[in-house]
């Protein structure tokens, strides 16, 4: 706990004074933020599940962000070529620690690649589609009247789609359009290129994943501004926010540093639980053929590639699938494990143990 606990102090350390290059007295009137965010680490350090899951979720992330550059080979070294026994060589063999493909490119490295790909996606729609989502319950939990009911009908318009079935539709007919926008735009093929750890010339093939991440936006963000509408909706009766409009405070100062604060705890679990659920479902739309194009790989294309032939090549499918597990798990287990840092009885028993 010790080692923990000090770990936390640092990070909590090199954060703040980052934050003091920007604004030099940000500490002084933060000083009690800061107490408070160094009391929830210690408390999550107290929690095997939270401690187990931080870690499971950071090593995906680390290896997602360091993968493409500590991979042994390239995902486009097709080592069949030069030798035809690298044909669906099974883990162990010609050095090859997981095994090869029907390519003959080794698994591991694919794997790393893979880890990339997951990363981006999960990043990028809980990046774009959340704020959305908590833009559009606060305005519509603390307007209320026409603009609630407006947007909650929109919401509802999405929500009454199954999300599968809506980003099976999204991801299928939007790869011709985006194929073109990589073809006409070089700067954003490069772009692309460089998030997703691909060689530019390959950018074109990446339409199918960022059509993935734009349907995964559009499918998210209804949760969260039904979530927030709903947390809003109790807020903006409390005393805090009555003597805030009596001060003069404008609507929009009143939603975002005073009622957003307040009910960012819930909101923050459920983005550490969905960011297990984007990582499933991105997968399952690249078992479905939907995802990574050769020669680009991510998990769920792998499993795909062994599917047709488990169980002679097994591991085309067991080491991708450990890792969606152990991702999804990570998160899992980070997320339950907050859920009961930010729950007042729980931190305050560990508030007096610290």
């Amino acid at each position: 706990m010790k080692i923990l606990d000090r770990a936390a102090d640092l990070l909590i350390s090199l954060l703040v004074k980052l934050i003091t290059l920007v604004r030099r007295d940000w500490y002084a009137k933060n000083r009690a933020r800061v107490e408070e965010w160094r009391l929830t680490l210690y408390a999550l350090n107290r929690s095997p599940t939270g401690v187990a899951g931080l870690i499971l979720s950071m090593g995906f992330v680390v290896v997602g962000i360091v993968g493409p550059f500590v991979a042994p080979y390239g995902y486009d070294q097709f080592l069949y070529l030069e030798n035809p026994d690298l044909y669906l060589a099974p883990p162990g063999s010609y050095g090859m620690l997981l095994g090869t493909d029907i390519y003959g490119r080794d698994v591991l490295s694919l794997m790393l690649y893979g880890a990339r790909v997951s990363l981006v996606i999960s990043v990028v729609t809980i990046a774009l589609g959340v704020p959305l989502g908590i833009l559009l319950g606060l305005i519509a939990g603390y307007y209320g009247g026409k603009i609630d009911e407006a947007i909650m009908r929109v919401t509802d318009m999405f929500l009454a789609f199954p999300a599968l079935v809506l980003a099976l539709a999204l991801a299928a007919t939007l790869p011709q359009r985006i194929r073109e926008a990589l073809v006409e735009n070089q700067a954003f093929a490069y772009a692309m290129a460089a998030i997703f750890g691909v060689k530019p010339d390959d950018a074109i093939h990446l339409a199918p994943l960022i059509s993935i991440f734009t349907a995964l936006i559009i499918v998210w963000w209804p949760t969260y501004a039904r979530v927030v509408r709903g947390m809003v909706l109790v807020e903006r009766e409390k005393t805090y926010v009555e003597a805030a409009k009596a001060l003069g405070y404008s609507s929009w100062r009143i939603m975002t540093r005073h009622i957003l604060p307040n009910i960012m705890s819930p909101v923050v679990v459920l983005i550490t639980f969905d960011f297990a659920s984007v990582n499933l479902l991105a997968a399952g739309l690249s078992f479905l053929g939907l995802g990574a194009q050769p020669p680009i790989v991510d998990w769920g294309s792998l499993i795909n590639m062994g599917g047709s032939r488990f169980p002679t090549a097994w591991w085309l499918v067991f080491f991708p699938g450990v890792a969606i597990f152990l991702t999804a798990l990570g998160w899992n287990l980070l997320g339950d494990a907050l859920r009961d840092v930010f729950d007042p009885k729980f931190r305050r028993r560990i508030e007096f143990r610290v």
